[in-house]
């Protein structure tokens, strides 16, 4: 089950790495919170059908109401925090360089997952975690004033930052909440959390907007940027579905590293759908092996840990 749900992290994480490139086009000239209102109210669609598809009476009753508010502050705190700063994150800095920068994610799934479901991690993993924190660091050096003059966007490399460490934070700790809500839990129960988290969210949002007077930027959304929030909707539905399969079958120490892999994706993609929009370059690729090879390390069993320093 845990090799299964690597392998749905690893396509998770290709899915993922689509739907940021397809949310870069839409924050080029739109807002963050106009990406919102497209990607958390058709999430919630999508995974209400699937839930009514997928879900049996029993997977319902067998989650209980804390389970029910782990899965509820898991959707506000990834699909609309952790959302809105990863596109802000994205707005600023483009995709290629934010991916780098929220690998810390990593390092915050794997700190929660240790102190609060009391899982392990052997001394390759500590170096994973530091190498982890070098890669986003790496990625600075590119910012050469040669290749930020020729972007067709204003680069803001401290403002993607903030958001990017802010958007790890979150996407960090949401794997824990969910782990602790599928502790008893099936992978069809897991779609249904997701619905959970996104209609959450989306009420959530639906407040803020209504009392803060934000409808008038929703309703001036570019309608050449639709199609591209819409296309990052169903992309980040199919991530999001297979994560959270995969959450329920393999542990989070596993499954948030792989997901890390999605800045592959994302430089590869950018150079077919962004090449004007985006940084490309050296630093950036040693920013991102640096980081995968991290998150690599992360995911090596203590047993074949055990072995290797036996064979020595």
């Amino acid at each position: 089950m845990i090799i299964l749900g690597s392998l749905l992290s690893f396509l998770s994480a290709a899915f993922f790495g689509f739907n940021a490139v397809m949310m870069r086009r839409g924050v080029l000239t739109g807002s963050a919170l106009q990406g919102l209102s497209f990607t958390l109210p058709l999430g919630a669609l999508f995974f209400g059908i699937a839930s009514l598809a997928l879900l049996t009476p029993e997977d319902v009753e067998t989650l209980d109401w804390t389970g029910a508010w782990y899965f509820i502050g898991a959707g506000i705190v990834h699909f609309l925090i952790g959302r809105y700063t990863n596109y802000k994150c994205t707005k600023a800095v483009g995709a290629n360089i934010g991916g780098p920068i929220q690998q810390f994610t990593v390092v915050v799934s794997v700190v929660l997952a240790i102190w609060v479901l009391g899982e392990s991690i052997n001394w390759l993993g500590w170096i994973g975690i530091i190498l982890l924190t070098v890669g986003p660091l790496a990625v600075a050096k590119e910012k050469k004033k040669s290749k930020v003059e020729k972007l067709e966007f204003e680069f803001k490399l401290l403002e993607g930052y903030a958001y990017g460490i802010t958007s790890s934070i979150c996407y960090g700790a949401s794997p824990v909440l969910i782990a602790l809500a599928l502790e008893v839990s099936t992978w069809q129960l897991a779609l249904y959390g997701a619905f959970l988290g996104h209609v959450a969210a989306s009420l959530v949002l639906l407040v803020i907007v209504l009392a803060f007077g934000l409808t008038g930027e929703i309703k001036a959304t570019d309608k050449k940027n639709i199609p591209f929030f819409m296309l990052s909707a169903v992309f980040v539905f199919l991530s999001q579905g297979l994560r959270y399969v995969a959450l329920s079958l393999a542990p989070v120490y596993i499954v948030s590293p792989m997901q890390r892999t999605s800045t592959i994706f994302r430089v590869i993609f950018s150079k077919i759908f962004n090449p004007t929009t985006e940084l490309f370059g050296v630093w950036i690729w040693i920013g991102i092996g640096v980081s995968l090879l991290g998150a690599v390390l992360l995911t090596v069993p203590g047993d074949v840990v055990a072995t290797l320093l036996g064979q020595q």
